[in-house]
């Protein structure tokens, strides 16, 4: 909706996850500084502008990028949208000797970018989908990707205590619409608070996102006390 975009959340300048907007809201000059995309799942709104994306890596990055999802991710990028019919097929495309792009599935278990450490962490949305705990100097951020009530993903952050410096976690729809989030594998603020069940550390910030515009200010006013929200355009330093 107008005013409003779509997840892109970009860590320490080289690192995004999802690519619903982030060529639409960031400039060319810090695009080509993404060295890497990390994909919660693939439907449109987090994958809208890899396209966009990666025509300003042809023409402004000396090498190219890599893109981590799950199997199925990878999969329906390369049948349903780098197919030469939606958009053209750029796996033979390369930038100074290298690939434009770089198709790379997650395993479910730990690896590095840089200074980070990035767990995939299965979660109940569509089939392939993650969320991410990263992990930087013994600092740890986790992100929930899109997803219903998923015991795996509130255990880590109930456990990890002061170390958990953040929790980027899906919310929706209001409280009054609980029954449409469970049948679509959404969460509500209601159904965040309850997950967490007074286990989270004091030291950890909850933070709401990927709010649908229509209920955002409902899905504002659902929240618990101490709970943070993302409008967008947000910059987090932890």
């Amino acid at each position: 909706m107008k005013g409003f975009n779509t997840t892109s959340i970009l860590v320490n300048n080289t690192i995004l996850i999802d690519a619903g907007s982030a060529a639409s809201e960031i400039t060319d000059e810090r695009l080509s500084k993404i060295d890497n995309i990390l994909l919660t799942h693939s439907h449109i709104d987090h994958i809208k502008e890899l396209p966009f994306i990666a025509d300003s890596v042809f023409i402004n990055k000396a090498g190219g990028i890599k893109i981590w999802g799950s199997s199925t991710t990878i999969d329906v990028l390369k049948e349903h949208v780098f197919n030469g019919l939606v958009w053209p097929d750029i796996g033979q495309l390369k930038v100074k000797g290298e690939p434009l792009i770089r198709f790379k599935e997650l395993e479910l278990k730990e690896f590095y970018i840089d200074n980070i450490c990035i767990r995939p962490i299965p979660v109940d949305h569509m089939t392939g989908s993650l969320g991410f705990l990263l992990n930087e100097d013994d600092r740890y951020v986790l992100f929930s990707g899109d997803t219903g009530y998923t015991k795996r993903l509130f255990d880590i952050v109930n456990s990890m205590g002061d170390k958990l410096k953040a929790f980027f976690v899906e919310a929706s729809f209001p409280d009054r619409m609980i029954d449409t989030a469970i049948i679509s594998k959404h969460l509500t603020p209601g159904i965040v608070f309850k997950a967490l069940d007074n286990n989270i550390s004091e030291g950890t910030r909850v933070i709401l996102y990927h709010i649908k515009p229509m209920f955002f200010e409902e899905v504002v006013a659902d929240l618990p006390p101490k709970m943070e929200y993302i409008r967008g355009g947000e910059v987090f330093d932890f």
